[in-house]
C-alpha cells in the first residue's frame, strides 16, 4: 500500500482494511484486496452505511470486481446502487467458473498454486462466506478442473483445468455481457449517463462501460477498440454530433455487433444522412432514454445475463 494511502475499512465489503486514495470527488475512492478500486459518491455511501447486510455488500462486491476485471474503476452513486443489489446471483456454475478464472490470474507457470483464502475468491464469486467459496472448489474438485493441496488454503488447478480455461476464454466475447457506450463526455450528460444510458443497460441485464471510466496505459484508440472487441453491443449516442461516436458506431458495425443508435430529440434533425436510415431513439429525458433504451434492447438481444 504506498505511503501516502490511508488504510481504513472498505466502504464496500466492511470486513476488510482499504487504502483511501486522495480524490477530488464528492465522496471516497478507495482499494481494496477483497473488491478491487471503486468510488462512491458521498450520498450513496451514506446509504451503504445505513442499510446495507452482509449478503448485499457481497453482491456489490462482486460488481465492483467484475468492473474491475473489465478495466473499469466504477463509481457507486444513489442511481446506480439499487440497481446494482437487485440483480440476480450468478447461478452457482457460473460462480465456480469465476472462482476458476481468478484462481487463474497472476499465476505465471502452469502447476503454480493460488491461495483460496485470499479475500479476492470471496469478490469473484459473489460469496458472502469463506464456507461458500470452499464449496465452490468442491465442485471444481468433482470436475477435475482444480483442487486443495496444502491444508493453510493452496489450490492447484489441474490440466483439465486449463482446458476449461482456454474455452472460457474463446466464448467469452459472444457471451459477454458489457455494452459499451459511445458519447460525447460533456459535462451536461454525465446526469444523462448515470440515469438514463446506465441505467437502461443495468435494467436490461446488462454492463454499461464508458471509455473514460476505463483505467489503462493504452493509447486512447487502442483502448477503444479492445473493449469495443470485448462488448456484446454497442450504444452510439449522437448528441453533440462527434466524430469519434461516428467512428465507434462504424467499427463495431463492421465487427458485426448490434448498435443501438440514440441522440437526443433537439438534435434528431442535425444527425448525418447515413445515420437517418437507422431506427434512432430519439430521447427527451433521461428516464426516457432508459426506458425505451432497456425496451429495445431486450426486444433485440433478449434479456441479459444480469437480468432481474
Amino acid at each position: 500500500m504506498p505511503k501516502e494511502y490511508e488504510s481504513d475499512v472498505c466502504e464496500v465489503c466492511n470486513d476488510q482494511q482499504a487504502s483511501t486514495i486522495p480524490s477530488d470527488i464528492d465522496g471516497v475512492h478507495q482499494h481494496c484486496p477483497r473488491c478491487g478500486e471503486f468510488k462512491v459518491s458521498g450520498t450513496a455511501n451514506s446509504v451503504m452505511r445505513r442499510g446495507l447486510g452482509k449478503e448485499k455488500r457481497a453482491r456489490l462486491s462482486g460488481w465492483v470486481r467484475e468492473q474491475n476485471q473489465a478495466g473499469v474503476v466504477p463509481i457507486i452513486t444513489t442511481d446506480n446502487l439499487p440497481k446494482i443489489l437487485e440483480r440476480p446471483l450468478p447461478s452457482v456454475a457460473e460462480r465456480a467458473t469465476a472462482l476458476l478464472i481468478e484462481a487463474d490470474r497472476g499465476l505465471n507457470n502452469l502447476g503454480d498454486r493460488f491461495n483460496i483464502k485470499d479475500p479476492r475468491f470471496l469478490a469473484a464469486t459473489y460469496s458472502s462466506e469463506l464456507k461458500d467459496v470452499t464449496f465452490l472448489l468442491g465442485l471444481l474438485k468433482e470436475q477435475g478442473l482444480a483442487e486443495a493441496k496444502e491444508m493453510g488454503g493452496g489450490c492447484e488447478i489441474l490440466p483439465r483445468g486449463y482446458i476449461r480455461l482456454d474455452e472460457v476464454v474463446r466464448k467469452r466475447p459472444s457471451g459477454s455481457s458489457q455494452g459499451f457506450v459511445a458519447m460525447w463526455f460533456g459535462k451536461d450528460l454525465d446526469h444523462v449517463y448515470s440515469t438514463g444510458f446506465e441505467a437502461g443497460v443495468f435494467k436490461a441485464g446488462y454492463d454499461p462501460i464508458r471509455i473514460d471510466r476505463v483505467e489503462h496505459i493504452n493509447k486512447i484508440d487502442d483502448e477503444i477498440i479492445k473493449q469495443i472487441n470485448a462488448s456484446r453491443f454497442l450504444v452510439a449516442d449522437f448528441t453533440g454530433h462527434r466524430g469519434g461516436v461516428y467512428f465507434e458506431a462504424g467499427y463495431a458495425l463492421g465487427l458485426g455487433l448490434p448498435v443501438f443508435w440514440t441522440c437526443r430529440k433537439d438534435e434528431m434533425n442535425e444527425l448525418h444522412f447515413d445515420i437517418r436510415q437507422f431506427n434512432c431513439i430519439d430521447w427527451a429525458t433521461p428516464q426516457d432514454l432508459a426506458s425505451r433504451l432497456s425496451v429495445r434492447l431486450e426486444a433485440v438481444l433478449g434479456p441479459g445475463p444480469k437480468k432481474v
